[in-house]
């Protein structure tokens, strides 16, 4: 033994012997321990392996069924566009003339409703209502059992009139609207032109200053072109539809006609009239006299409720029975014709409307119509 004893060991018979702590191991229980840690060791880099190559092959799956998702998803959007632009090629000769916004367009994007971007409740239009997916209502107090096609005409007609306001998608959406109605009309659609008719005849009658339409000035050229024509289409096609109609719609809730009356006047006559009527549910009458400025408040809160005030107006002289039936060029002389053959129950309100109010604070004298459409709301 050579060096310092204190750190000197000594080997004997399969022994370790320290003599710095006198502590005895045996050299093959030590290589026991060490190869069973060496052992356990090995076991747990096999079972990170293992747990390792389960969660990649449980990534791999999952990337799989990712995969597949997204392939059924485009091959189904592949299916929607294909049917969609089938449903177009049906009116392809006024899809040329009217030169609507194609949907790839990122004017969509630019040009939006109330929600956003529109087009694709306005492609789905022109889709198989069986191959329509699965939508949610815009309108959540609406609790009328509706198809998921029914649901999507109601969501764009949401997303372009909520709350009484005009909003720029409509220029983009109206051409659409009209090769809608022209689909349906080839088909005698009774029930759908006049939903269409009455929904383009809601958006109309915002494209009015106060709502914040009625300015094309900052529009592309061709966006405005494609929307006055579609409105002149439009026009046209509801004439021909009460031609075609007229008995049918007399069938129908009187409430609903007098409503239904409106949007024709916002199609064929006075927007901003129409706008009045519908702000006012044919009751309240928001009126501003222009020589004194005076509001009348009451004409407001209380209109056709309170018979009283009716004694501020000389209602118009009556007109019933001298329209011919076609000219729509004086509107008092159409609308109160039209009202009373179909039956509208607060027709007689119409004289009103077209008579001579007199304001009751400087007595200055006017067409109550005019006044309330001058009245800033």
């Amino acid at each position: 033994m050579t060096g310092n004893r204190r750190f000197m060991v000594v080997k004997k018979n399969k022994m370790v012997y320290t003599l710095k702590t006198g502590k005895r191991i045996f050299m093959d229980k030590r290589r026991s321990i060490k190869e069973e840690q060496t052992k356990m060791n090995g076991q747990e880099t096999k079972k990170r392996t293992r747990a390792q190559l389960e969660e990649e092959k449980r990534q791999a799956d999952l990337q799989k069924v990712k995969d597949g998702q997204e392939l059924q998803e485009k091959r189904q959007a592949e299916l929607w566009k294909a049917e969609i632009e089938k449903g177009l090629q049906e009116v392809q000769n006024l899809r040329e003339k009217l030169k609507p916004v194609e949907f790839p367009s990122w004017l969509w994007e630019q040009y939006t409703g109330a929600y956003g971007d529109v087009r694709e409740d306005v492609a789905f239009l022109f889709c198989p209502e069986e191959l329509i997916p699965k939508t949610m209502k815009l309108r959540r107090l609406d609790t009328e059992e509706k198809s998921d096609y029914e649901i999507i005409f109601d969501n764009l007609c949401e997303n372009l009139m909520h709350q009484m306001s005009w909003y720029p998608g409509s220029y983009l959406a109206m051409p659409y609207l009209v090769l809608l109605l022209e689909k349906r009309r080839q088909k005698q659609d009774y029930r759908w032109e006049k939903k269409i008719i009455q929904a383009a005849g809601d958006v109309l009658s915002t494209d009015i200053p106060c709502c914040g339409g009625g300015d094309q000035a900052q529009m592309p050229e061709d966006i405005v072109e494609s929307y006055q024509l579609s409105v002149k289409l439009l026009q046209e096609m509801t004439k021909d539809f009460l031609d075609r109609n007229m008995e049918r719609l007399k069938e129908e809730n009187p409430g609903w006609l007098q409503y239904f009356c409106t949007d024709l006047m916002a199609i064929l006559g006075d927007r901003e009239a129409a706008f009045q009527m519908f702000n006012g549910q044919w009751e309240q009458c928001p009126v501003t006299c222009p020589e004194c400025d005076y509001f009348d408040e009451d004409m407001e809160s209380d209109g056709f409720y309170d018979r009283e005030q009716l004694e501020k107006i000389e209602p118009a002289a009556s007109v019933l029975g001298k329209w011919d039936g076609k000219s729509y060029e004086d509107t008092y002389l159409w609308f109160s014709n039209l009202a009373h053959e179909l039956g509208v129950e607060d027709e007689w309100k119409i004289p009103y409307y077209y008579g001579t109010y007199t304001c009751p604070e400087c007595g200055s004298r006017g067409i109550l119509m005019d006044w309330m459409k001058d009245t800033e709301m």
